[in-house]
């Protein structure tokens, strides 16, 4: 998925939390109805409409620095709602999905793949791989299998 087919998705998303469809989040930003539908089935849309629409949906588009390698910026699987990160928000990328790993729950296994991309997961599921149990390994194999064809899927 192209960076303006996930802004133009983030920007309908916040327009339908705001009670507004596409056809009337369309006519707040001045453009026509087939401009979205296309920029969807294109996989493209181009930025003055994406700040049209983002405005008719109470959103602003900006830019910020990315710090590569950052060790401040914690993962989102530190959020206590998953369990996997204890008493430490702290914890690595890498302990973090091998915790998802180790549980084996589809669920943590999509949110690592989702933060930290299916390839970072398999490679720490690479690692892994000794220490677990057969079974268990290839369950959680199946699980990211089906991942990759959910995320193969999104992409069409």
């Amino acid at each position: 998925m192209s960076t303006s087919t996930e802004l133009l998705n983030n920007i309908l998303s916040a327009a339908v939390q705001q009670g507004l469809d596409q056809a009337s989040l369309a006519a707040h930003a001045k453009v026509r109805p087939e401009t979205i539908s296309r920029a969807k089935k294109r996989d493209t849309v181009d930025l003055k409409t994406l700040q049209s629409l983002a405005r008719a949906a109470g959103l602003q588009l900006t830019l910020e620095p990315v710090n590569v390698g950052d060790k401040s910026t914690i993962s989102p699987l530190a959020h206590p709602r998953f369990g996997l990160a204890w008493s430490n928000p702290n914890a690595s990328s890498e302990a973090l999905v091998c915790n998802a790993i180790k549980n084996g729950n589809y669920h943590l296994l999509l949110q690592a793949a989702v933060a930290h991309g299916l390839g970072f997961v398999q490679q720490q599921l690479g690692a892994m791989a000794p220490t677990l149990r057969p079974k268990s390994h290839q369950e959680v194999q199946r699980k990211i299998a089906n991942i990759e064809k959910g995320f193969s899927h999104a992409q069409a």
